[in-house]
């Protein structure tokens, strides 16, 4: 993966984490420190926005904040820091714990046989599929056997394509 494509793929992580207003403050690429206030004024947008946004990049780990009392007001005052320094291990964090999750979905799908109903109301394992007696209790249809194994390869697929990303970051 180059640059250009780690980059893509960390901007749409941000707005898919902290939305719109989290990847224009991320893309504003400010300098040093920076309040939210300061940011609201100049980008014109609502400081509750802006604070959400920023906490949002915070529980990614590419915002940091200092809080400090303002002698005069008394309130408190966060002093925000984006760190562009730390983008990659946010990124291997991010693909590693999709990786896990997409692991966990997979075993889970292989060591259970699942039925179906033919409506599309519920999915269960084989175990309720027989004290339900092969019937949807929604719907009253049938339950069907269900055969994973093409959305199992999808899954092993994905896998595969993170490790490949993964590979190419260190």
């Amino acid at each position: 993966m180059n640059e250009i494509q780690a980059e893509e793929l960390l901007q749409e992580l941000i707005e898919r984490v902290a939305g719109e207003v989290g990847l224009i403050i991320y893309t504003l690429k400010p300098k040093g420190e920076f309040t939210d206030e300061q940011l609201a004024l100049e980008l014109g947008i609502e400081i509750n926005e802006i604070r959400k946004a920023l906490f949002s990049l915070y529980e990614l780990g590419i915002a940091e904040y200092k809080r400090r009392r303002d002698d005069e007001t008394g309130w408190m005052e966060y002093y925000w820091r984006i760190n562009y320094d730390k983008q990659l291990d946010v990124l291997k964090h991010e693909l590693e714990k999709t990786k896990r999750k997409l692991e966990e979905k997979l075993e889970a799908e292989t060591s259970t046989v699942y039925y179906i109903c033919t409506n599309g109301c519920i999915k269960v394992s084989y175990e309720e599929a027989m004290e339900l007696n092969f019937t949807c209790p929604k719907c009253g249809g049938i339950l069907e056997y269900l055969d994973s194994s093409k959305a199992n390869e999808k899954i092993r697929e994905e896998i595969k394509k993170i490790e490949e990303m993964l590979q190419s970051l260190t």
